[in-house]
């Protein structure tokens, strides 16, 4: 089979643009978000002149200058994934401004959510995974996974699984804490849970059977797959 050649750069835009997509949709679906968008989605709305994407900028921050002092060292590689952060935040706030919202409290309301959440749930890892096949840095949240877990030789596995759960259970506390209640966590946010491993491996492993990846700025892609010590992801 002849594969299709693709642009990396192209693949990191639609990697952004279907990732801030997917988490609109999920929003609208309320059935919850993933464990790692849902402490800038329950910031976004505790605090009324903050949108979802300036919230995500603060929690990335946060997260990049937790990751800095973990790591004992700032690379400039580093801000590549930062980067990646701050343009999907962006994005997703557009994405919000755009995009048409069908009625879900129509009589075909519950349907409706349910294809919202199947399509955001989809779309989220088929984006996650076009993200590995570029030289792009991930969201700091999985580039801070993969390179503490490779710094201080930890179970890639099992601190990703760790890591998830902190985010879970900081989610949790947050939404008492703010509403009394659950905002944000959902039995949505179990279904991501589940599914969203298999899934990314599904579309990682069809993006590599049907394309390959050329990058057409090779003094930056050789500078970050050499710099940063990007890894393919998981």
């Amino acid at each position: 089979m002849t594969k299709k050649v693709i642009s990396s750069e192209i693949l990191y835009i639609i990697a952004i643009t279907s990732l801030s997509f997917a988490v609109n949709i999920m929003e609208q679906a309320n059935f919850g978000m993933s464990m790692i968008v849902s402490p800038a989605f329950i910031l976004s709305k505790s605090v009324s002149f903050l949108t979802y994407g300036q919230a995500e900028y603060i929690v990335a921050g946060l997260i990049f200058i937790l990751f800095c002092i973990i790591m004992k060292q700032f690379k400039i590689s580093y801000l590549s994934s930062f980067i990646t952060g701050v343009l999907y935040a962006t994005m997703a706030d557009i994405w919000q401004a755009i995009l048409p919202v069908y009625p879900v409290e129509s009589q075909y309301g519950f349907f409706i959510r349910i294809i919202y959440f199947c399509i955001g749930l989809i779309l989220s890892a088929l984006a996650i995974a076009m993200f590995y096949k570029t030289y792009f840095y991930p969201q700091i949240y999985d580039f801070f996974v993969k390179q503490v877990a490779m710094k201080y030789n930890i179970s890639l596995q099992i601190f990703k699984t760790g890591f998830d759960c902190v985010f879970l259970i900081f989610s949790v506390i947050f939404s008492l804490l703010v509403f009394h209640k659950l905002v944000g966590v959902g039995i949505g946010t179990v279904i991501m849970a589940i599914c969203n491993g298999t899934l990314i491996s599904y579309f990682k492993n069809q993006l590599d059977k049907h394309f390959v990846c050329v990058s057409k700025l090779n003094k930056l892609a050789n500078y970050l797959e050499n710099e940063g010590g990007i890894q393919d992801g998981v």
